[in-house]
């Protein structure tokens, strides 16, 4: 038993992501930048789209792969607002269950690519629709698409988004307004904090 113990503490830690797409989308292209030789990030499986769907898949590869086991571990459900009221009510609905999963919900809105836009500016950043969002980031970019590594062309200016979404999130709780209806915003920084908390971890050993 203690032998088992001590194989299981050396295993590195674990981020789960579990986004719209799983490994065709933006958010998988930009997060496996981060695994290195002391992290490791993994990406459920499942084609849901919906929050409810996307969380009982993300329920069963927790399930599957036996992710309880994890010592370091932390585990975000990834969704877009997408602005619609329906899909935040949603969000709202599976809150709980999260919670009691020990499942972190990072949102953004209209769409993840928010986060990329606020790499390039701090303002100027409210669209109305996802669409409006990528054609916004295929200016500033020059090109766009959402297999495209973003991360080697924007990592310079992290540090500016992280910022940006930070204070934009400290004003809409200050101001006792729901999150999940302001726009734009982005949580993703926060997957990006664990990131970091697990890599000052075994900095620390």
């Amino acid at each position: 038993m203690a032998r088992g113990k001590l194989k299981q503490n050396k295993k590195k830690p674990l981020i789960v992501i579990c986004s719209e797409g799983g490994k065709k989308s933006s958010e998988y292209y930009y997060f496996r930048n981060f695994t290195n030789r002391d992290l490791r990030i993994q990406f459920s499986t499942g084609n849901s789209t919906d929050p409810k769907g996307m969380l009982e898949d993300l329920l069963k590869y927790i399930h599957n792969e036996d992710i309880a086991s994890e010592d370091n571990c932390k585990i975000f459900l990834v969704l877009d607002t997408d602005l619609n009221e329906k899909r935040i009510n949603e969000i709202k609905e599976i809150k709980s269950i999260c919670t009691d999963n020990n499942i972190e919900i990072v949102t953004s809105a209209p769409t993840f690519e928010i986060w990329y836009v606020m790499h390039y500016r701090s303002n100027e950043l409210k669209f109305q629709t996802s669409k409006d969002v990528k054609r916004e980031l295929e200016k500033l970019n020059g090109t766009y698409s959402e297999n495209l590594d973003m991360y080697k062309v924007i990592k310079d200016s992290t540090e500016n988004a992280r910022k940006t979404a930070k204070s934009i999130e400290k004003q809409f709780i200050k101001e006792s307004d729901d999150l999940l209806n302001a726009n734009p915003h982005t949580s993703i920084y926060k997957i990006l904090d664990a990131i970091d908390e697990f890599n000052n971890l075994n900095k620390s050993k």
